[in-house]
């Protein structure tokens, strides 16, 4: 069958490793395009989310992006050093801080996703929008999928 691993260059090729093999391949060229705008790609999703609800803690951001606290934390304060991001305390709750954009973080959230833009376009070329569209299908279930693993 034509999907099917018979040898050791089969395991080059299990969906695992090829999925690996892409966002790692992805990440390195986009890479160097976000280190031109002063960001790391890693950033994105926080000015992403920021830009398209301001006021979150940095607790909720978390939670909505589903990464660590503690990344989290990093991420901001790297972007809020570089002039991107600003905090504000809640005005109900002192102890919360309330994340929002500057100017800069707008300009360059828009130039980023351009890019991004840009870069899936070209990594999808010669897919049509039926096989684009089974592909985002396909991809969200695999994180359905996922969800359901357990941790040990």
């Amino acid at each position: 069958m034509f999907c099917e691993e018979e040898d050791e260059k089969g395991k080059e090729n299990s969906l695992l490793s090829l999925f690996m093999k892409v966002d790692r391949y992805f990440m390195a060229k986009c890479f160097g395009q976000m280190q031109g705008l002063g960001i790391y790609p890693g950033q994105i999703p926080v000015l992403g989310m920021v830009s398209k609800k301001e006021g979150l803690s940095q607790k909720e951001l978390a939670e909505i992006l589903r990464i660590k606290p503690p990344t989290v934390t990093v991420s901001v304060q790297r972007l809020e050093k570089a002039g991107f991001l600003y905090k504000k305390p809640d005005e109900k709750d002192q102890r919360i801080a309330r994340i929002y954009l500057t100017e800069k973080g707008k300009e360059t959230k828009a130039r980023a996703l351009q890019r991004i833009r840009e870069n899936e376009s070209v990594m999808l070329e010669g897919f049509s929008e039926t096989e684009q569209c089974l592909l985002r299908r396909f991809l969200k279930q695999i994180l359905e999928n996922i969800d359901k693993i357990q941790p040990e």
